[in-house]
C-alpha cells in the first residue's frame, strides 16, 4: 500500500510538472472570470457571439497579479 501511494504521489508530481503551464493558464482564466475582470454588465453573451469572443480574448490575456506557484497550488486544491 505504501508503494502504491508513493507511485501515485510521484505520478501526480510528474504530471503537475509536465502540465504546470497549462494548469496555471487555466487557473488564471478561471480566476479572472470569477473576479469578473472582463465582464460588461449590459451585454448578453449568450446572444452576441462577437461580445463573447471579445470577452474570451480578454480573459485569456488578463493577468490577475497572483504568482505562478499560487495559481498552481490553487488549481491542485492545496491552497
Amino acid at each position: 500500500m505504501k508503494h502504491l501511494l508513493a507511485v501515485l504521489v510521484a505520478l501526480l508530481a510528474i504530471l503537475s510538472w509536465t502540465f504546470a503551464g497549462t494548469i496555471v493558464e487555466l487557473e488564471t482564466y478561471r480566476s479572472a472570470n470569477a473576479q469578473g475582470l472582463c465582464h460588461v454588465a449590459d451585454v448578453n453573451y449568450g446572444a452576441d457571439a462577437g461580445a463573447r469572443a471579445q470577452r474570451e480574448r480578454c480573459l485569456a490575456a488578463t493577468t490577475t497579479g497572483t504568482s505562478f506557484t499560487r495559481h498552481l497550488l490553487n488549481a491542485l486544491g492545496w491552497f
